[in-house]
């Protein structure tokens, strides 16, 4: 069986966390999980907060606010909406240590998202790359249209299985997701 990568795009609000989180309480009684997933707090639409939580510890810290005057900065929604100041020390430890923890205690490894508030990080960047050489399954969200370099070169990989989530097949997705992952069909 080939150690497949699932990725779910979509545009952003189309349930790609409820739907890999979905997928992989499908596939817990296979594979032991770890990574991390971004929880967005809205306000009117607009994202305010972006939290990461490893999948395995449940450990949660905020990792961008629109209240944080730092830098780097993540663009809002909308060219109008207030940009997100990232703290790069949390998208270190939640999101890199999770992912890095993942390739050695896990079988497959979660991500959620590759976008711009991990891209962010050199050390998450590095993390992604070890993950996706480790020879392991992965499960992966990722930003519909971004032009991410990272995202780029993960689209270009011939292991990778991407499924886009609407709300019409958000409750669909899951199964097929699953039944690639189980059976290690690209």
């Amino acid at each position: 069986m080939i150690p497949v990568k699932v990725a779910i795009s979509g545009q952003p609000g189309t349930g790609k966390t409820e739907t890999v989180l979905k997928i992989a309480e499908m596939v817990s009684d296979r594979y032991t999980i770890g990574g991390f997933t971004t929880h967005a707090k809205d306000d009117d639409g607009e994202i305010v907060e972006l939290t990461l939580r490893d999948y395995s510890t449940g450990e949660e810290e905020l990792a961008a606010s629109v209240r944080w005057d730092v830098k780097p900065r993540v663009p809002g929604r909308t060219p109008e909406a207030t940009p997100l100041g990232i703290r790069l020390d949390t998208v270190n430890r939640i999101a890199a240590g999770s992912v890095l923890r993942a390739i050695e205690e896990n079988d497959l490894i979660l991500i959620d998202e590759v976008g711009k508030l991990v891209s962010e990080s050199k050390e998450f960047a590095e993390a992604l790359d070890d993950a996706l050489e480790c020879g392991k399954p992965m499960l992966i969200t990722m930003h519909k249209r971004s032009r991410n370099p990272l995202l780029q070169s993960i689209r270009k990989r011939d292991d990778l299985r991407t499924l886009e989530v609407t709300r019409i097949n958000a409750s669909l997705l899951p199964s097929k997701a699953m039944h690639i992952l189980k059976t290690g069909m690209v």
